[in-house]
């Protein structure tokens, strides 16, 4: 999961939070499993978002594949997660 937060610095760069163990095992296995997830589970969610970034607001929550967000890392590239 990605939560990419409201607002833009004045560098131009957003606050995109990588949620690296999900769950419990760790992974989802699926898109779906994912979604599913964050319906059902939307407190741990917003819990470590306020940790964070205290109320702002999320922009975006996004399930992922693993590889989109290895490439984000590497290229700091929002695009990545374009469908």
């Amino acid at each position: 999961m990605v939560a990419i937060m409201l607002g833009v610095h004045a560098d131009g760069t957003r606050d995109v939070f990588i949620f690296e163990h999900p769950k419990e095992h760790g992974h989802f296995h699926s898109a779906q499993e994912c979604k599913t997830y964050v319906r059902e589970n939307p407190m741990p969610i917003i819990n470590t978002l306020a940790k964070h970034y205290d109320k702002r607001p999320v922009e975006r929550l996004l399930c992922v594949p693993e590889e989109k967000v290895k490439r984000f890392v590497e290229k700091r590239d929002l695009k990545e997660f374009d469908t």
